[in-house]
């Protein structure tokens, strides 16, 4: 009996035989930012990310995006990813297998290579695509189908001075988002403290705050900068201290009454489970790209759903593209369906709050999820639901680099 699947055009394909991955495109690509995010005092003014186009023999074509590369976070760069895949993993792992065989390629990625959890990601999300595309549904149905309809979110404002935090505040608020995210890392802790009793006093008591440090304090920076946000009803405290420092982490929880979040700290599936058995945390930040990808991000939320655990998604900050393969996740995972997330990366690219009153078009995503009232919608087309820019590629192609193309594309 044949399947019916859909080309990366498309057209319809009648075939007996699943597509077998032939070749892979990978490009560098830039959106800049129409304004600059600040953080651990770092200023991004541009996304600078890693585009892949996955080939099979069928014409199927897995298109995704790594989102931001972030080499304190992730230890990983344009040039890095593009190699690991053009270089490892399609040699070794990807050419010629069958590309819904989704679970056995993750694990021979992670048997082939250590960490690279970014680039795995990548692949796993144009696999995910390309599946999606072949039977003609979209990449949620393939993860359990839809929890919810619609993902509430959260607004993440950059670390500023006072006056522009509470602007950017009360117009989140106004657009329908109920929990606002502040990075700290603009000036010192007392400017960061002076940000959050600012912004508290504007949004008022019934708007969720809670602070981001990235792990940038020690442990008595830590300890007297969270009783002093204690005032300002703090909804929890972000990676306080440096991703090393469980031991630290379980030790500040015992310390004091706002509750502590896991991100830079619970990256691979046995780092949650120590933090887990360390009670080092009363609740964890996702990012898919950490975890490796949509698979493994299932694995990494049943471990923390175990121990009762919320889980938040966090983003980095990808276009349209990197979006909706995260959106995918978010609607169908029951658990972090309960939770809001950050998936904001084309809003904070393109400074905009919704995709309905402020259209996007010059995306590398030709239509990106749809952002309303402080929610984001998941696109209900085959594989991740959005096709990419094309016209648009050639100027955001990051400057002074090159692609990388292995095997027949």
């Amino acid at each position: 009996m044949s399947v019916e699947t859909l080309s990366s055009a498309g057209e319809a394909i009648h075939t007996r035989q699943p597509p077998r991955i032939v070749g892979v495109e990978l490009l560098p690509v830039s959106s800049p930012l129409k304004h600059a995010f600040t953080m651990r005092e770092e200023t991004l003014r541009s996304i600078d990310s890693v585009l892949i186009k996955l080939h099979t023999d069928l014409g199927i074509v897995g298109i995704a995006d790594s989102g931001n590369v972030s080499p304190w976070y992730l230890g990983e760069t344009q040039e890095s990813i593009m190699a690991m895949i053009s270089s490892v993993l399609f040699p070794q792992v990807l050419d010629g297998e069958t590309a819904t065989n989704i679970e056995r390629i993750v694990a021979r990625m992670d048997f082939l290579c250590r960490e690279n959890s970014q680039a795995k990601a990548l692949v796993d999300y144009a696999l995910h695509d390309i599946k999606g595309k072949l039977y003609g549904v979209p990449v949620y149905e393939l993860l359990g189908g839809k929890s919810v309809d619609k993902i509430k979110l959260a607004w993440v404002m950059s670390a500023a001075e006072p006056e522009p935090a509470v602007a950017m505040a009360r117009d989140a608020v106004a657009e329908g988002f109920g929990a606002l995210k502040l990075k700290t890392g603009h000036g010192t802790l007392s400017d960061d403290i002076e940000m959050v009793a600012a912004v508290r006093a504007a949004v008022g008591p019934d708007i969720r705050l809670w602070v981001d440090i990235n792990g940038h304090w020690i442990y008595q920076d830590a300890l007297e900068a969270i009783r002093a946000l204690e005032p300002y009803d703090m909804w929890f405290i972000e990676q306080p201290l440096p991703e090393w420092d469980i031991d630290g982490a379980a030790r500040l929880r015992r310390k004091v009454s706002t509750p502590i979040y896991a991100d830079e700290s619970a990256r691979h599936l046995p780092d949650v489970q120590e933090i887990i058995r360390k009670d080092a945390a009363d609740g964890l930040m996702i990012k898919v790209p950490k975890a490796g990808g949509l698979l493994k991000s299932q694995q990494w939320i049943s471990i923390a759903q175990s121990a009762g655990l919320s889980v938040m998604c966090g983003c980095m900050a990808g276009c349209g593209l990197e979006a909706a393969a995260y959106t995918h996740l978010l609607c169908a995972n029951e658990w972090v369906s309960r939770f809001p997330h950050e998936n904001l990366g084309p809003l904070h690219i393109h400074d905009v709050f919704n995709t309905v009153d402020e259209p996007i078009t010059d995306d590398l995503a030709r239509e990106v999820p749809r952002y309303e009232g402080g929610y984001l919608h998941p696109t209900d087309a085959p594989g991740l639901g959005v096709e990419l820019n094309q016209a648009l590629l050639p100027e955001r192609v990051t400057l002074g680099k090159r692609g990388v193309v292995a095997g027949k594309v």
